[in-house]
């Protein structure tokens, strides 16, 4: 088998969703203890009551330090007493103590964060299962190109928070790089709206929409990468 045959597609496939599917095993676990500390408390919970939880969401990135950059809580509306809406999110960056990321909640601001619209919140929240949205410009953190990794967190009185991870998409193409043999043809991450995560080559930039009826490259078979990632490997010829 060459790298130029469609099934060599499976090697970077099947890394990338091992990597993933270990974060959001993580993120599972996490989210278990989470209810767990945060069932016996008082109610409604406060801010200050969060920082039970937060030696569980720092232990995420030290776990995954080469790859999740950020972890934290987007709590449901309602869900804190003396808060309308909360993100418990902690940061780490170049081996460094993670450090709180505040976001500006207040929706009079010019820079409120909707967190409930975004993707990253919602899907989780109402499908109940895990999903990883991106890429995406992190506008409200790093301005980066960023994949967000989440979970639902459901407590017994109803609430339903998100439990995320912060991946840079340059880790995601580091993957990429170092399980492709070949650099060319180039080879392309791409996520279930046909938009690039990473690829090997310099033309096709995270975050564009790739158009197959595009005059250029021939693609060769995608490989779909499987489980929670509705992603899939291509290559492009020519």
């Amino acid at each position: 088998m060459t790298d130029e045959d469609p099934a060599s597609l499976r090697r970077p496939a099947e890394r990338i969703r091992e990597r993933v599917d270990r974060v959001l095993g993580d993120l599972g676990a996490t989210a278990g203890d989470v209810v767990g500390t945060l069932a016996p408390l008082r109610r409604p919970l406060r801010r200050s009551d969060l920082a039970a939880v937060q030696p569980a969401l720092v232990q995420v990135i030290d776990r995954h330090r080469d790859f999740v950059q950020g972890v934290g809580i987007a709590f449901d509306d309602g869900h804190l007493g003396d808060a309308s809406r909360w993100i418990e999110w902690w940061r780490s960056e170049d081996g460094e103590p993670a450090e709180f990321v505040r976001h500006n909640l207040d929706p009079e601001h010019n820079h409120f964060y909707d967190y409930a619209g975004k993707e990253w919140f919602a899907l989780p929240r109402t499908m109940r299962r895990p999903t990883v949205t991106g890429p995406f410009v992190d506008f409200a953190g790093t301005n980066e190109h960023t994949i967000t990794l989440a979970v639902p967190v459901v407590h017994d009185d109803g609430f339903v928070d998100v439990l995320g991870a912060d991946v840079a998409v340059e880790g995601v193409e580091r993957l990429l790089v170092e399980s492709v043999q070949s650099r060319s043809p180039d080879t392309v991450l791409l996520n279930e709206h046909d938009r690039v995560v990473a690829s090997t080559g310099v033309r096709w930039w995270s975050g564009t929409l790739l158009r197959r009826d595009d005059p250029g490259p021939d693609w060769s078979e995608a490989v779909d990468l499987g489980g929670d990632l509705r992603w899939r490997v291509v290559r492009a010829h020519g």
